[in-house]
C-alpha cells in the first residue's frame, strides 16, 4: 500500500508540472520589436509581441525607473534596445531570473506611466506604455505677438468682473456697440482663456518650426496637397477682407476669381485622432488615425481643385492634437466652415453605414449619440492631456450664446453632406444626430463631424482602406459642401458671384417674357 501512495504522488506531481509547463506555454510569447518614441503630449514605448502576454510593471525610484517583466517570454535575437527619447534616458534588457525576461526603462525626471494596454494590428500585438506630458526636446516658443486686453475695453470682461465682484447693478449698461463686439469676438475669447488641453501647445504665435514626429504608414498615399497645414502651434492667417472696388460684370465669375476679386472659402479638414491616439481599430488591424489622415487628404486635394475653395488641413501627419486646439488652429486660418473626420465602431459587428454629427449643448439626439461623443471627447485622456472645464457659469452662458447662432448653419450643412454620402451608400441614420462634442466648439463656423463608415465591420474595413471608396467620400462629403454654400454663399466669395449671375439671368428671362 505505500509503494502504492508513493507511485501515486508521482504522478499527481507529474500532472502538475505537466500542467505548469502548459500554461507557462499558453502565456509565452516572444519580444519581436521594441521602440521609443516623444511627441508634443508625451513619450511612447511600444513592445512588440507575437501574442498577449504576461507582465508585471515595477515602478522604482531613486534613481527613477520603469521595469517590465515578462514571466515565460523571450527577446527575440534580433532585437536590441533603442536610443533614450522624451523622458526615457535609455533602455536596458536581460533576464533576472531563467524564463524571465525584464526590460528596464531609464526614466530622467518621477513620472507616472499611463496604464499599459494592448493594441491589435495586422502584424502582431503591442504592449503600449505612455508617460504624459512635454518632456522632450523642442524648440522655444516665440513671445506672445499680443498682450492681454485691458478690461475697461473688454466689455465680457467688464461685465464679468462686475458679476464676480457683486457690484454688477453699478457698472455701467453695455451700448449696443459693445454687444455687437462682444458677441464676435465671445469665443475667441472665452476658449482661448480655458485650461490649454497639452501643456506644449502654445497659443501664441511662434517663429520656430515646430519639431513633428514621423508620420505613420498610410493605408492610401497620396501626392502631396498644396494647402495649409495646422501641426499644433498655429500662425494667425488674416482673412482676405470682400473687395472693395466695383463688382465684376455680370456672366464673368471665372475672370472676376482669376483676377482676385473673391476671397477663397476656407474649409478645415480635421483627420481625427493621431499620434498617441489611434482611435478605433478594425478586426484586421487598421487604424482610424490613418485611414481619417486618408480620406482627410483626399478631400483637400478635390477640395483645392474645385474654384473657390482652398483647404486647410488640421493635420497631415501622425501627431495628437488636443481636441479643443483643433477648433482654435482652424479659426486662426479663417475657415468658413469645419469638417472632423472620423471612422465609427460598435460592439455590432454588423453596424454598417456613414453618419454626421453637430454640436449640442442641450443633450445628446440619441444614447449612441451621447456614447460616441463622450467616446471622442476622451482623446484628450489618451493624449496625456487634460480635459479642459470652466467653473464660472457666466462664461459658460457666453459661451453657450455665442454657439448657438451656428447651430442652424452647421444642421443644414450636415444635411446637405448626409445627403451626399446617401448617394455612395447606405446612412447608418436617415437625419443628423446631436450631442456635446467638444472639438464642434467653434461656434463661429458651421462645424460637423463625419463618421464615413464602421470600422469595426469587416467589410466596411476592406472598403475604407480602398483608395477609390476615400475618393468617393471625399467627393460625397465635397458636394455637400458646395451645395451648402451655393445655396448661401458668404458675401465676396466666388460663389455670391455665380449667385448674382444666376439672379441675373433669371431676371432678364422674365423680363422677356412679359
Amino acid at each position: 500500500m505505500r509503494v502504492r501512495g508513493i507511485h501515486l504522488q508521482q504522478v499527481l506531481l507529474g500532472a502538475a508540472l505537466i500542467a505548469a509547463l502548459a500554461w507557462n506555454l499558453a502565456k509565452a510569447s516572444e519580444i519581436n520589436d521594441l521602440r521609443v518614441s516623444a511627441g508634443p503630449t508625451g513619450t511612447r514605448a511600444e513592445l512588440k509581441l507575437d501574442a498577449e502576454a504576461e507582465y508585471r510593471l515595477i515602478p522604482l525610484s531613486a534613481p527613477d525607473r520603469l521595469v517590465v517583466d515578462f514571466p515565460g517570454s523571450r527577446l527575440a535575437p534580433r532585437v536590441s534596445p533603442p536610443a533614450g527619447t522624451g523622458v526615457v534616458k535609455a533602455v536596458r534588457t536581460g533576464q533576472p531570473t531563467p524564463g524571465t525576461t525584464r526590460i528596464v526603462f531609464d526614466l530622467a525626471m518621477p513620472v507616472v506611466a499611463l496604464k499599459p494596454r494592448f493594441e491589435t494590428g495586422a502584424d502582431g500585438v503591442r504592449l503600449v506604455l505612455e508617460w504624459p506630458g512635454d518632456h522632450g526636446p523642442g524648440p522655444a516658443a516665440a513671445a506672445p505677438v499680443a498682450t492681454a486686453t485691458p478690461a475697461a475695453a473688454d466689455p465680457i470682461a467688464r461685465i464679468a468682473a462686475a458679476t464676480q465682484s457683486g457690484t454688477a447693478s453699478a457698472a455701467p449698461a453695455p451700448t449696443p456697440a459693445d454687444t455687437a463686439r462682444a458677441s464676435a469676438d465671445a469665443t475667441s475669447r472665452l476658449i482661448a482663456s480655458l485650461p490649454a488641453a497639452g501643456a506644449g501647445a502654445p497659443s501664441a504665435t511662434s517663429t520656430a518650426s515646430p519639431q513633428r514626429p514621423q508620420p505613420s504608414s498610410d493605408p492610401s498615399p497620396r501626392p502631396a496637397v498644396p494647402t495649409t497645414v495646422a501641426t499644433g502651434v498655429p500662425t494667425t492667417v488674416q482673412r482676405e477682407p470682400a473687395a472693395q472696388a466695383a463688382p465684376p460684370p455680370r456672366g464673368n465669375a471665372a475672370e472676376a476669381a482669376a483676377a482676385g476679386a473673391t476671397r477663397p472659402l476656407v474649409i478645415a479638414i480635421d483627420a481625427g485622432h493621431g499620434g498617441q491616439d489611434p482611435g478605433a481599430v478594425g478586426p484586421t488591424g487598421k487604424r482610424e488615425k490613418d485611414i481619417t489622415l486618408a480620406i482627410a487628404r483626399e478631400l483637400a486635394r478635390q477640395v483645392n481643385a474645385t474654384p473657390g475653395l482652398k483647404a486647410h488641413l488640421v493635420r497631415d501627419t501622425d501627431v495628437f492634437i488636443p481636441l479643443n486646439r483643433r477648433a482654435q488652429l482652424a479659426r486662426a486660418a479663417g475657415a468658413d466652415m469645419f469638417i472632423s473626420i472620423h471612422a465609427d465602431a460598435a460592439e455590432n459587428r454588423n453596424a454598417k453605414g456613414s453618419s454626421v454629427y453637430v454640436l449640442s449643448l442641450k443633450g445628446a439626439s440619441s444614447q449612441r449619440a451621447r456614447w460616441l461623443a463622450d467616446k471622442e471627447n476622451a482623446a484628450d485622456l489618451i493624449g496625456g492631456g487634460k480635459v479642459a472645464t470652466s467653473d464660472s457659469t457666466l462664461t459658460n452662458v457666453l459661451l453657450d450664446l455665442t454657439q448657438s447662432g451656428q447651430m442652424k448653419a452647421s444642421e443644414d450643412a450636415g444635411n446637405h453632406i448626409l445627403a451626399g454620402l446617401k448617394r455612395i451608400g447606405n446612412n447608418h441614420k436617415p437625419h443628423i444626430e446631436r450631442a456635446n462634442f467638444a472639438v464642434l466648439r467653434t461656434s463661429d463656423m458651421p462645424a460637423m463631424l463625419v463618421e464615413t463608415a464602421f470600422l469595426s465591420n469587416p467589410e466596411e474595413e476592406r472598403r475604407l482602406i480602398d483608395p477609390a471608396f476615400q475618393a468617393n467620400v471625399a467627393r460625397a462629403v465635397l458636394d455637400g459642401v458646395k451645395t451648402y454654400f451655393t445655396s448661401q454663399p458668404p458675401p465676396g466669395t466666388l460663389f455670391a458671384t455665380q449667385a448674382a449671375e444666376r439672379g441675373g439671368s433669371s431676371a432678364g428671362v422674365s423680363g422677356g417674357s412679359r
